[in-house]
This record gives C-alpha cells, sequence and structure tokens, in this order.
C-alpha cells in the first residue's frame, strides 16, 4: 500500500491526453452503473463522434483542453447531457493520471468531486441516475462507472464510499478482506486508517486466527462468483483454509490525500464511528488482478449473507459530504492561523465551521453534536486569546458537555483550566487541569499528560505565591511538576521525529512539542526566580530562547522574551532585561501581556510600567496595547496603560488620552460588529437575500449599546425616485433622507456610491462641480442598472451617496460608519476616474466590496466608465463588473488628511477579516 498527498495543483496532471474514444467507452462503463440505455447519452456519443470524423483521426486533448471544449460546445445541451460529459471527463481523468502515477492537487480533487456532487444533487434528474448499496463492511457505495470484461471479471469499477457516524456497523467478524483488482483510493472527507494484515496458509486449524472464504454475488437471477453489478445481496463461504493475520502497517489518511492497495493485499479500512468518511474508489485490473481474492472470518461457521440494499438516496449523501468537506477546510485554516497566533483570522474560520456544523445539511448527521463540539472547542481557545473569558467558557463548557473521555476532552479541560487560572479561580483551575490528567492517562494520550502536568504547575505556582510568605512546598512542588513537562515535551518531539508519520503531520507535531518544552523552560524559570536561583531562571529562558526560534507563534515568542528578561532584571543585569521588553515587532512582551488580562499579568505589567518599559508600541496588525485592553474589556488593565500615558504624553495629555481612548473603542466596535454579528448574518444568508437582516442585526446593535450608537451612524438612504428630482447632489439635511426602519421598511434594495469629490472651490460646498457631472454620472449609472436588473423596482430603491447620507456638521460618526454601510447595501458602483484607485477612501470601499463579493456573493459591484462598446452586450454601456481580483495595497494611497492613514490600514485589515 502506498500514500500521498500534494499541496500544490500539478501542471503534469491537466497535461495527461485523453482520447475521445475514452471517453465513449467511460460513458458506456456510466449507464452500465445506472442502469441505463445508451439512448441517455446519445447526443454526447454523437458530438464525441463528430469531433473524431471532423479531423478525420483521433487525437487526444488534455483534460485542461477537454474542459473547455465541452463547457463550449455543451452549453445549449440538456443538463443531463452536460452532466455526462462532466463525469465522462472526471473518470477518465482519474484513470489516467492514476495509472500514469500522477499526483492530484487538492484543486484537481475537488473539481472532480464538484463534477460528481452536481450530478448526484441535481433534482432535475428524476429518477435519480445512481444508487446506494450497503456493503459487509458498513458503508454505503454509489457505482459511478462499471465496465466488466467479457467474461464477467471486473476491468474497472468506479464508486462513491460513503462511512455515516453512527452507522448500521459492518461485520466485524469479515473485517479482514482482500480485492480482485488494483485499487486506489482518493479521500474527499474525513479521517481513515488503512490496516495492512500479513497473511499465511497453515493446516493446524488450533493455531489459525481465521479461515478463507470465498465471495459470490446475487443479481436477482444468478448466484455464483462472477462479478454482479447490481446486486441483491453477497454471500460469502467458509473454504476450510486456515490462515494465521497479523497486522504488517498502517497508515492514516485525510482529506486530500490517495492511496494504492495491490490487488489481493489483505486490509480493513479502519473509521471511527463517530465520523464521516468518503471516498472516490477505483478497481482497476490493468494494474493488477487476482482471481482469487477471499475475505477472513471465523474459523468454524460455515457462510453469511450480506443484504445489499439501502434506502439513502445520493444525493443526500452527497450533500452532507460536501458540507463536512467544506467544515474541514475551514478547521484546518482556522487551526493553521491559530498555530500561527493570527487569532483574528482563526475566529473568522471558526466562526464559518460552526455555522457549518449548525446548519443542513451537517445538522442531519446523527453525531452532528460531534462535529459542534470541536468548533465550541476552539472558539473557547479563541475567545481565551482574545480575553473573553465568560465566552471562552460558556463555548468551552458546552463542548465539554457533548462529549465522553476522548483526546478532544483532554485538550478541552485543559483550555477550561486556563480560563479558570486567568479569571484567578485558581482552585476550578486545578480541579480541571486533574481532570485533564486524569482522562489523558485514561485515553493514553501522551500530549495531554504533558500539557496537564505544566498546567498543574503554573496552578501550584501561582497558589505557592499567593501566601506571605511564599509557600516553598507548593514552589518545590511546581518546579518538580515543570522539569516533568520539559522532559515529557522533549520525548514526545523524539517519538515524533522516529515515526513514519507523513511529513506534513511530522512537522506540525515537532512544532507543538517543541512550543510545549519552550513554555515549560519559560514558566520554569519563573519557579527558579521566585526561589531566588536567577542564574538557574536565565539559563532556562537562554534554552526556550534557543528552540523557539522555528515556532511561528508570536504570542510565545513575546511571553518567552518578558520571562527572560525578567529573570535579567531581577539579577540585576538592567540594560539586557530592556533589550528584551522593548522589542515591539511582532509583538512585544507588553502586548502578549494585554491579549489575556489576568490579576497575574497585570502584576508582571505593573513591573513593566515601574522598570521604565514602553507600554506603547505597535505590533505587526497595528494594534497597541491599549487597543487589547479596551477589547477585552479590563478596566484595570487600560487605568495601567493610561496611567503610564498620562505620564508619557506631555502638557496635552488628557486630549491625547481621551483620543486614544476613542480610537481604541472603534476598533472594538468595528471588530465586534465586523466579526461577530454582521459577518455571521452574511454566512447564513442565501443569494437572492435582500439584506434586510443584515440592516436589522446592524440596527439592533446600535440600540443595545448607547457607545456605538455615538461612534456610529444608523444606515441611511435616499429614495431613488426623490434623487431624481432635485437636480443635483442634496445636502445631507435634504427632506428626503431615511432611516432604516427596524420594523418596516419600502426600500428594500440599496445601491452605495463610491466617487471622488471633484469639487476644487475652498471651502467645498458640495462635492460635485458646477455642471453636476457626478450627479449626472450617478443618474446615467443608476439607469442602465434598473435596465439589466429588472427585478429592482425603481419604486424600492435606494441610494446611499456619503453626501446626502453623513451630517456634514458631525461627520465622524458618518465616516466611521462607512465600510459597515457598504456592507448593508446590495450594490455598489464605483464611479471611476484616473484617480479613482489612488484615493484612500475609494481604495477602503473597494476592499469591502472585494472581499463580500468573493466571500458571500450577495452584493453585486460595477464601475462606472466613460460609455464605451460592450462586446458581451454588444451595445454602448457605462457600467462593467468591478474587478474583483485586483490587488490594492493601502500603504500608499492618497488621502485629505495624512492623520486618517492608521484608520485606513486597520480598515483595510477588518475587510479581508470579512472574506
Amino acid at each position: 500500500m502506498e500514500s500521498t498527498t500534494t499541496a500544490e495543483s500539478q501542471t503534469a496532471a491537466q497535461d495527461v491526453g485523453l482520447l475521445p474514444s475514452t471517453l465513449i467507452r467511460t460513458i458506456g462503463g456510466i449507464l452500465v452503473a445506472a442502469k441505463q440505455s445508451e439512448d441517455v447519452a446519445k447526443p454526447l456519443i454523437s458530438w464525441i463522434s463528430l469531433r473524431i470524423k471532423a479531423v478525420d483521426q483521433e487525437e487526444p486533448l488534455s483534460f485542461s483542453q477537454w474542459r473547455s471544449v465541452v463547457a463550449d460546445d455543451l452549453q445549449h445541451e440538456t443538463e443531463l447531457t452536460q452532466h455526462l460529459a462532466r463525469l465522462s471527463l472526471a473518470i477518465s481523468f482519474l484513470r489516467a493520471t492514476a495509472q500514469k502515477d500522477i499526483s492530484l492537487s487538492p484543486a484537481e480533487i475537488s473539481l472532480v468531486w464538484d463534477w460528481i456532487r452536481r450530478l448526484l444533487t441535481d433534482p432535475s434528474l428524476q429518477p435519480p441516475l445512481f444508487v446506494a448499496t450497503r456493503s459487509a463492511q458498513g458503508f454505503l457505495a454509489v457505482p459511478l462507472c462499471n465496465i466488466l470484461n467479457k467474461d464477467g471479471t471486473i476491468d474497472e469499477l468506479f464508486r462513491f464510499h460513503i462511512w455515516l457516524p453512527n452507522r448500521e456497523p459492518g461485520n466485524s467478524d469479515m473485517a479482514i478482506h482482500s480485492h480482485q483488482p488494483f485499487a486506489q483510493s482518493w479521500i474527499l472527507a474525513g479521517q481513515g486508517t488503512d490496516l495492512t494484515y500479513n497473511v499465511t496458509p497453515t493446516t493446524d486449524a488450533s493455531s489459525a486466527t481465521h479461515a478463507e472464504y470465498a465471495l459470490s454475488w446475487d443479481d436477482g437471477k444468478t448466484l455464483d462468483k462472477t462479478y454482479k453489478t447490481h446486486q441483491k445481496f453477497s454471500v460469502v463461504s467458509n473454504t476450510h483454509r486456515f490462515v494465521r493475520a497479523s497486522l504488517a502497517k498502517s497508515a492514516v489518511h485525510k482529506r486530500d490525500m490517495t492511496y494504492t492497495i495491490p490487488a489481493g493485499e489483505f486490509h480493513v479500512s479502519d473509521v471511527s464511528p463517530d465520523v464521516l468518511h468518503a471516498t472516490i474508489f477505483f478497481f482497476d485490473s490493468r494494474r493488477g488482478f487476482e482471481k482469487d481474492a477471499p475475505v477472513l472470518g471465523p474459523k468454524d461457521a460455515e457462510s453469511f449473507r450480506h443484504r445489499k440494499p439501502d434506502g439513502t438516496a445520493p444525493s443526500q449523501v452527497a450533500e452532507i459530504v460536501d458540507a463536512v468537506r467544506s467544515w474541514e477546510v475551514s478547521m484546518e485554516q482556522g487551526k493553521h492561523n491559530a498555530l500561527n497566533a493570527d487569532w483574528e483570522h482563526a475566529f473568522q474560520e471558526f466562526t464559518k465551521a460552526l455555522n457549518l456544523a449548525e446548519s443542513l445539511p451537517m445538522a442531519e448527521l446523527s453525531n452532528a453534536s460531534h462535529y459542534r463540539m470541536l468548533v465550541l472547542g476552539e472558539l473557547g481557545s479563541t475567545n481565551r486569546r482574545f480575553g473573553r473569558y465568560d465566552k471562552a467558557r460558556d463555548f468551552l463548557e458546552a463542548a465539554l458537555a457533548d462529549t465522553s473521555p476522548s483526546p478532544e476532552s483532554v485538550e478541552i479541560s485543559g483550555e477550561l483550566g486556563v480560563v479558570y487560572r486567568h479569571m484567578d479561580r485558581l482552585q476550578d483551575a486545578k480541579r480541571a487541569f486533574q481532570t485533564q490528567y486524569d482522562t489523558a492517562k485514561q485515553v493514553r494520550s501522551e500530549p495531554g499528560v504533558c500539557r496537564a502536568v505544566g498546567n498543574l504547575a503554573m496552578v501550584n505556582y501561582q497558589l505557592s505565591q499567593q501566601h506571605h510568605p511564599q509557600d516553598d512546598s507548593l514552589l518545590a512542588e511546581a518546579i518538580e511538576q515543570q522539569r516533568e513537562r520539559v522532559e515529557r515535551a522533549r520525548k514526545l518531539r523524539r517519538d515524533v521525529q522516529n515515526s513514519d508519520l507523513d511529513p506534513s503531520t511530522r512537522s506540525h507535531r515537532e512544532r507543538q512539542a517543541t512550543a510545549w518544552e519552550s513554555i515549560g523552560l519559560d514558566r520554569l524559570s519563573l519557579c527558579y526566580t521566585a526561589s531566588g536561583d536567577t542564574k538557574k531562571a536565565i539559563n532556562c529562558c537562554l534554552e526556550s530562547q534557543q528552540i523557539n526560534s522555528t515556532t511561528t507563534d508570536v504570542t510565545i515568542k513575546a511571553l518567552s522574551r518578558f520571562f527572560y528578561g525578567r529573570a535579567l532584571y531581577r539579577d540585576g543585569q538592567r540594560d539586557a532585561a530592556m533589550l528584551q521588553f522593548n522589542q515591539a515587532k511582532p509583538c512585544s512582551p507588553v502586548i502578549a501581556l494585554c491579549k489575556e488580562p489576568s490579576a497575574e499579568h497585570r502584576q508582571y505589567l505593573r513591573e513593566l510600567v515601574d522598570a521604565g518599559v514602553d507600554m506603547d508600541l505597535v505590533d505587526d496588525n497595528g494594534y497597541t496595547a491599549l487597543d487589547y485592553a479596551v477589547f477585552n474589556d479590563d478596566k484595570k488593565t487600560e487605568a495601567l496603560l493610561l496611567e503610564w500615558l498620562s505620564k508619557g504624553l506631555g502638557g496635552n495629555s488628557q486630549d491625547g488620552i481621551q483620543n486614544r481612548q476613542s480610537e481604541a473603542r472603534l476598533r472594538k466596535a468595528y471588530r465586534e460588529l465586523f466579526q461577530e454579528r454582521l459577518r455571521t448574518v452574511l454566512l447564513k444568508s442565501r443569494p437572492g437575500d435582500n439584506l434586510q437582516a443584515l440592516r436589522r442585526e446592524y440596527a439592533v446593535s446600535l440600540a443595545e449599546d448607547e457607545g456605538k450608537r455615538k461612534m456610529l451612524d444608523s444606515f441611511k438612504f435616499l429614495r431613488y425616485t426623490d434623487f431624481c428630482t432635485v437636480g443635483n447632489i442634496p445636502n445631507w439635511n435634504s427632506s428626503s433622507l431615511q432611516t432604516f426602519n427596524n420594523a418596516r421598511s419600502d426600500v428594500d434594495f440599496v445601491i452605495f456610491f463610491s466617487y471622488r469629490w471633484i469639487n476644487k472651490a475652498i471651502p467645498a460646498t458640495s462635492p460635485d462641480d458646477e455642471a453636476h457631472t457626478q450627479y449626472r454620472r450617478m443618474i446615467e449609472a443608476t439607469e442602465e442598472f434598473l435596465t439589466r436588473h429588472p427585478e429592482v423596482s425603481r419604486e424600492r430603491l435606494g441610494l446611499w451617496v456619503d453626501y446626502a447620507c453623513v451630517c456634514q456638521d458631525d461627520p465622524l460618526p458618518g465616516v466611521h460608519a462607512l465600510p459597515l454601510i457598504l456592507m448593508q447595501c446590495n450594490a455598489v458602483i464605483s464611479l471611476f476616474d484616473d484617480d479613482y484607485y489612488d484615493r484612500a477612501w475609494c481604495s477602503v470601499e473597494v476592499l469591502m466590496i472585494q472581499a463580500i463579493k468573493k466571500s458571500y456573493n450577495l452584493h453585486l459591484w460595477y464601475e462606472y466608465r466613460p460609455r464605451a462598446v460592450d462586446m458581451d452586450a454588444g451595445e454602448a454601456s457605462f457600467l462593467h463588473p468591478g474587478p474583483v481580483d485586483l490587488e490594492i495595497s493601502m500603504a500608499k494611497k492618497l488621502l485629505t488628511r495624512e492623520e486618517d492613514r492608521a484608520k485606513v490600514l486597520f480598515l483595510e485589515r477588518q475587510g479581508k477579516l470579512l472574506g
């Protein structure tokens, strides 16, 4: 058995040549699998035959060329013909690349799967082309292409295999089996383990582990050893040939990996009953065929019969598999972001995963709570990194309520203990860590034991410091536990280095073990510092610094520098300590401590203030320590930082401090509204939604929070019919200005106009020139928009134009709300000119519409350009689709007020988080 995985698209796969006759042969196999006559595919076969005649010979086309030809030539054919063309191309592509031993990229596997899924789930195909049967191993099998030799033996079979959670179990007595043909599998979703066995014959029944069983199939006509495409049932009969079977090796397979099984090799596909697992399976006799491929079973039984039919619709399981694939992608990306301490993007992905787990079709899974539990654990961990301990605790406690002892529950218990520790509930933390330790021992999780020992050490250290004088016995226990944690982490790293794990998994686990070792050494330095042994503390930190150079978690690195600096400072080496404390990028020790507020961290921050450390450094995300303290609602840390700022800002410190507080609170409002309120609504929306739910959520958010209400403008708009009558861009105090009403609104579609102010007068009393150029462009653009979109009612259409909708006497709430307002508009029209993309605020608006259009496909975006011939429409046109892939960097965009630079850079990041 061989296993491979790829991360990049493979050009070699795309270039594999496929003959037209190959597609015709594949179509024949699809018709057999679907129990359909050749008439069903006659239009497709005729089209392929005509292509052969047109060039007077059969020429191969690459997969990429076939994709283009099929899309172009068959676009006016029936859905069934197009589905059959795509499926035959997908199967031919899998066959050709597999037989040439060419690996497929995740993108290529996704494309093949998408074509299969679309066919299986198309409601217009009634009755469905394919049916599912249940195998003796317990999984569902949907035949996709069956090609048999003249003697009835298998030439090729392509099947869609699905192991559903909490499925009817297969016959465990008959689990070890072999296949007549060589086999290859591409993993679509879930994790499975392939167990390979060494099997040797024996005549000694007492020493045998199994007997060989011969397999026969019944299609309702005959029962014999000839393979039947559409089986009623199968029978395995004891041959009384005895064998000894022993496990040879095992290999874990995950999404987008592939593995092969030689013909006649004995194996078991082991899938946890808690999870879904799905594959595309290819039986290929051209790479090997064994006439006798027995199943192993009990020595003393005679036969077993297995019924094949299953009532599960292939369309249903295909939708579920696709949702689980998406869930896995979000979870994997979220964990990758978390590993790199990119917690905002991690939160974004985990929120998406939670929405998938709680929505159809995943919610239909019998163990949907398992997937939800895994996401809740990650969201608890992420919220802990934001310092939002109440939310983190709620997520983690909910996750534990849905799980039994397992490696996942070990991790969640530990995370809950850390939250309790930061909430200064040390006894609760100790109980949670003890549960983590006991469960880790129960389920034999060495990583869990390692982390639990370190967590118990840390809480014992903190408890020892609560006594005056300190409790030396507890401190000694903490030191021994941290030493054990360090040694366990080192052993884990050595074990991983010597394992036969795939390179990606091995690299991840090695980095993980290294991080645990580094954290253990840093915390050991705390204990040594408390005991007065600063030399040992410094040595621990130096060792930690040496090994954590490869970690991508900037918070771990920053805290490591803090512990090192603290040990140096306590040792009298102030200058060396300050070098560690004042390193800003990518994250300063001060910011790392403010990210997760606690009494312990505030004590450390007080030490840094007293030492004269710079408390106002900026991290790579553009945030300061004050930003994190405000976002976490940590009033005590905020007061500590404001105290430091008041000493450092000079004579106008009060105004300066108020400005800094206002900026931090605005950033908090953006983060909360973007990431927690509005994005959640967008995830639940579907194409065609009119965004009224989004507007209601925004209105409710402002109504619930007086602070947000003062900072951010409500959603206002002008009715288009009123706008047409005024003859110019009206002032904000126009009587036609309306505010979105949460109960009802007679405007349900709103266009946001993004444009430059072109009035050169100083001071400018209007954004437009005397010829009303921008006003006329808005009218022309809107009229063409209505022509293109007749479903939009002129009478129920609104416009958002900044000068008309933002109070010019007090513009800040409107300016602050700009990106939030844009999200609530159904369409954006950019009034393009040569300077448009050079302006920072225009570019912010473009970034926002790019992110939400690409991610949710709910919004429309057009550029208004000077009239030209639109080649697609064949007529003159003002509007052109907005360039969703245009790369924009805010760093060098032009601003009227340079002091707005930090704001637009912050909004640039928030826009990316909307995706």
